[in-house]
């Protein structure tokens, strides 16, 4: 039985009668899956406009099986698809948009584009012809942006886009010509703008060389559009030589989320000289103005591409050192880094005042990025501060804390602890036992170092950090050298402890032969154990002359 239906079916699709697409039409509606199957097929077969259009005005209604082979054979489905679009009741227009609409059918475009044109939507379905030309625009354009063989649409399965793509600018430049006649223009200028790009000819044609009506719309759609499409062929406009000043202009006054958001994501991390140079052509963007300025909405992801775009723009210095001193207050670490190269003219006290109030803040992350900016910021008492965070509770910051003072060794102090403020000293000496036990060890073996002028910088070194009283013993075997200005920076360092293993180690130094040096000894064994022992900066100064 079923054989010879089939062969039923094949005898009418081969068939020119009108009767045969008459009997296929009535098999549509039989309540027998099968057969509205088999009816469909030969209708494709037959490619009969007016079968083709009933078997669209039925799509609601037909199966899976249907549908699949409907979407494998929407070639055959062109001509009267546009039927039902452009001349069809509302049904039919219903189902010829849901039907291109769910195969994605990109060169029916233009035929929706027409459904714009002389009210034709007055009485039919304009929101569903919106909606259905704005997704198909916006699959069209997802196509170009990510053409991998695991798009959804990958270049074999649409091997014709780019000429697709050329067809239905064409048909969205051509509109554009008598748009006065259409409903809704700003939705065919948008898709024009969405498909379009810089060097396009008709991107370029309705930017420079429409009437003026026609490039208000664009201006409209410029700084109003949320797709991606026409936020980006804004920022494209940066990347090319005398860019549209309408796509400039946009830059300047959008301040919706979608178009920050889009723009900083974009922001390349280094600009060509011709992206600087557009940039600079902008001296105001509205919600960087320092009365406009909210940053909490910026997500902490692009702090720092919201940096670099104020560094490229020719905004007021006010106005970027407001965005610097917000970001130095709440920004992340990195935004903090990018912020502080931003302006150097930023008063130090600002900069002191904001890392310090980073300090105490009770985000880890904070204090962190505040320890590694103590030294290079030259905050006061960046020593005592920097070994408090030692001992920090947070693991972060005492991680920032120890990094931050990796290079404070021996040697590091020994070359540098003139330059040292006398008041900073003491606290460089309880650093370097926090983070080198052996310091000590270090100390004295610097001053059993061959050349004399090295003894005696370590000798006074230990003194300067006030870990002088540790090193007795290293300071007593300098009293036995040979030199006479070693053993005198012994002896004055040693006159200023005040213990008895110090003492006992002057005491041979008695009867030198050097006058100087057994003053300072008488001096200093004078003086009873008890008494207050005088600063070094107090004796008077050794000089090697």
């Amino acid at each position: 039985m079923a054989s010879s239906i089939s062969k039923t079916f094949d005898v009418l699709a081969q068939s020119r009668n009108s009767h045969a697409v008459n009997a296929l039409i009535l098999a549509l509606d039989v309540e027998n899956p099968e057969i509205r199957e088999q009816a469909v097929f030969a209708l494709l077969q037959q490619q009969s406009s007016r079968g083709l259009v009933e078997v669209i005005r039925r799509y609601p209604t037909h199966t899976a099986g249907i549908r699949k082979l409907l979407e494998t054979h929407s070639n055959a489905l062109d001509a009267a698809i546009r039927q039902c679009l452009l001349h069809g009741n509302r049904e039919l227009q219903y189902c010829g948009l849901e039907f291109v609409r769910l195969t994605s059918d990109f060169k029916q475009i233009s035929s929706i584009i027409s459904l714009f044109e002389n009210k034709r939507l007055v009485n039919h379905q304009p929101d569903l012809t919106s909606q259905t030309l704005r997704y198909l625009v916006g699959r069209l354009y997802e196509y170009f942006l990510n053409p991998s063989v695991d798009s959804v649409y990958s270049r074999a399965f649409l091997k014709n886009a780019k000429e697709i793509r050329r067809d239905n600018l064409n048909a969205l430049v051509a509109a554009t010509e008598h748009l006065q006649e259409f409903d809704r223009p700003e939705e065919i200028m948008e898709s024009l703008l969405i498909l379009g790009n810089v060097e396009d000819p008709a991107i370029r044609k309705v930017l420079w060389n429409s009437h003026e009506d026609i490039r208000r719309l664009v201006e409209q759609v410029l700084k109003q559009s949320k797709h991606i499409g026409v936020m980006q062929l804004i920022c494209d406009f940066t990347e090319v030589n005398y860019p549209n000043a309408k796509a400039l202009e946009a830059i300047s006054t959008r301040d919706d989320p979608e178009f920050i958001a889009h723009l900083l994501r974009w922001l390349p991390e280094k600009t060509t000289d011709l992206q600087h140079s557009n940039f600079r052509q902008i001296d105001q963007v509205i919600w960087l103005r320092a009365d406009r300025q909210d940053f909490s909405r910026i997500p902490q992801v692009l702090q720092v591409a919201l940096i670099r775009l104020i560094s490229l723009l020719n905004l007021d210095i006010a106005s970027k050192k407001q965005a610097q001193k917000w970001m130095l207050q709440h920004g992340t670490p990195a935004a903090k880094e990018a912020a502080i190269d931003m302006l150097r003219n930023l008063d130090t006290a600002e900069v002191t005042e904001m890392v310090l109030e980073s300090l105490d803040s009770e985000d880890p992350i904070q204090q962190a990025w505040a320890t590694c900016q103590l030294r290079s910021q030259h905050v006061p008492d960046a020593m005592n501060l920097l070994i408090n965070k030692i001992d920090s509770p947070v693991e972060e910051v005492r991680e920032a804390a120890r990094q931050e003072l990796a290079s404070f060794d021996v040697e590091y102090v020994l070359e540098h602890f003139e330059e040292f403020n006398s008041q900073v000293c003491p606290s460089v000496g309880k650093l370097l036992q926090k983070l080198n036990p052996r310091c000590i060890v270090d100390l004295s073996r610097a001053m059993s170092h061959p050349l004399r002028k090295r003894r005696i910088k370590a000798a006074r070194c230990a003194h300067a950090l006030k870990l002088h009283d540790q090193v007795v013993p290293a300071l007593a075997a300098l009293l036995e050298d040979s030199d006479d200005l070693v053993r005198r920076t012994s002896a004055e360092i040693l006159a200023t402890i005040s213990n008895s293993a110090a003492r006992q180690s002057l005491a041979t130094l008695v009867n030198d032969e050097n006058s100087r040096i057994r003053e300072i000894v008488v001096k200093a064994l004078q003086r009873p154990l008890t008494q207050e022992q005088p600063d070094l900066n107090q004796v008077e100064g050794t000089s090697e002359t």
